[in-house]
């Protein structure tokens, strides 16, 4: 049986610091045996990701995977496969300063998150051609991206790839995602991630899909309340603008922290419930129950903070709009917390709310997104000292 010892035993490791993103990049020679080894757990779920791309099944996909079988059983060298490590903080400032085995302990720590980011076709093909030939002995080189938060893999992933023909980026987004939910969870954990295979439905206020979760992060480093990731060019664009806002090194953060704000002012107004409302808004919890409400919202600040695409405020502007986000919307979270059921009914206006987004314009979907986004802009041109939402609902007027 294989194990780790014999894993670090027989590999070869090239180490390169990437400064601008502050990760590591670590080349290591494996053995295929010892390669599948160490990926048993996460190719089994898909990569280890949620929403990763399993084996593809297409007629061109299985030509081409059969022949890279036949290859590897005639002694061919795949190109690297690429796996992602999220360690925390302390382990990777000691990264240089390790030896190749301390390093590779590193690499298979059971309290880091690693998650196959390119070569699922590839360990497919590892898999069946080990079954009926001795591949076992032969090499495969892993290229490991050792970081201690996902915006620093997310920056280089979407560097590296521009200009290639990759993933889309929903896709690389939502490859490297899960330990941003891991964080999200460390930092809140009363917000309950809802998972695509729990199948579960929102319930209760500070209760969010996975998957939306992921877009409400996408909209938020591209800044805009649509994304459209079926046209080549669009997501081109989306991608760069993604690539300006994770050069922040604080990029996560905020956006945990943005997370933190929308849950808590969905608790807040969850006090009031009332079924007699007409429309789709008809007690506090239904507001961010919209995906469309929570995407305005989060696109509002990211635009506030961070400037719109193409005009990006340095560091130090986008740290100063932030604590003033920050100062105004608490001084708002207290304030509801303090109103009774009915005070709450009243500032949040449902009913001039259920009139308004009643008369969708085009596709419900993009009006809905704009609407909100127009009415969360309002709230925080005026510093969250609106005496009620009826301004707000009425920006799109």
């Amino acid at each position: 049986m294989t194990t780790n010892i014999d894993i670090i035993k027989n590999t070869r490791i090239d180490i390169i610091k990437d400064t601008r993103a502050n990760c590591y990049s670590a080349m290591v020679q494996l053995n295929v045996a010892e390669y599948l080894k160490m990926v048993e757990k996460v190719f089994k779920k898909k990569g280890g990701l949620e929403g990763q791309r399993d084996t593809l099944k297409t007629r061109t996909a299985i030509r081409t995977r059969q022949r890279m079988i036949d290859d590897l059983k005639k002694g061919a060298i795949l190109p690297p496969i690429v796996l992602g490590v999220i360690t925390s903080e302390e382990e990777l400032s000691t990264i240089d300063r390790l030896d190749r085995n301390e390093l590779l302990n590193v690499i298979n720590n059971p309290e880091n998150s690693i998650s196959i980011i390119d070569g699922m076709q590839r360990t497919t093909a590892l898999y069946e051609a080990k079954q009926d030939t001795n591949i076992s002995d032969n090499k495969v080189r892993v290229e490991f991206w050792i970081a201690s938060q996902v915006n620093s893999l997310i920056y280089r992933m979407l560097v590296l790839n521009t200009g290639q023909i990759p993933w889309n980026l929903k896709r690389q987004i939502e490859t490297v995602f899960q330990a941003n939910l891991k964080e999200l969870k460390a930092k809140f954990p009363d917000i309950d991630i809802i998972k695509v295979d729990d199948q579960g439905k929102r319930r209760n206020p500070r209760q969010y899909h996975a998957n939306k979760v992921i877009e409400l992060f996408l909209v938020f480093g591209a800044r805009k309340e649509k994304v459209d990731l079926q046209e080549t060019l669009a997501e081109e664009f989306t991608k760069q603008d993604f690539i300006e806002s994770v050069a922040n090194p604080d990029f996560t953060n905020i956006f945990y922290e943005v997370m933190g704000y929308l849950a808590d002012f969905d608790l807040a107004i969850s006090a009031y419930k009332n079924t007699n409302e007409e429309g789709d808004f008809k007690e506090g919890k239904d507001l961010f129950s919209s995906h469309s409400a929570c995407i305005g919202f989060v696109t509002s600040i990211a635009i506030y903070v961070k400037g719109r695409p193409g005009n990006d405020y340095d560091l130090e502007k986008q740290n100063t709009r932030w604590n003033k986000i920050k100062n105004n919307a608490h001084q708002l979270l207290e304030k509801l917390k303090k109103m009774e059921p009915i005070e709450i009914a009243d500032f949040l206006d449902f009913s001039t709310l259920n009139e308004l987004i009643s008369r969708k314009i085009g596709k419900p979907h993009n009006f809905e997104r704009e609407f909100f986004l127009k009415a969360f802009k309002l709230l925080i041109e005026d510093n969250f000292s609106v005496e009620t939402m009826t301004e707000c609902w009425r920006a799109y007027d």
